[in-house]
């Protein structure tokens, strides 16, 4: 194996790694923003994005 191989495997494993983070972070939002809007019923989508409804929920769980 020579560095160049090395490093274009490294690079390879660092975007794959990089590709799940992403997916993973827009199925959180995706998810979050469907139960918030679709399955809550409480209105606006974005509305998910609100400081406030974050601090309201954590003031439930703490």
């Amino acid at each position: 194996m020579t560095w160049k191989t090395i490093l274009k495997d490294i690079a390879f494993y660092v975007i794959k790694v990089l590709v799940v983070l992403l997916l993973i972070a827009a199925a959180f939002i995706g998810g979050a923003m469907l139960g918030y809007s679709v399955i809550g019923g409480a209105g606006d989508p974005m509305d998910v994005f609100n400081p406030e409804l974050w601090q309201h929920v954590l003031d439930f769980i703490f």
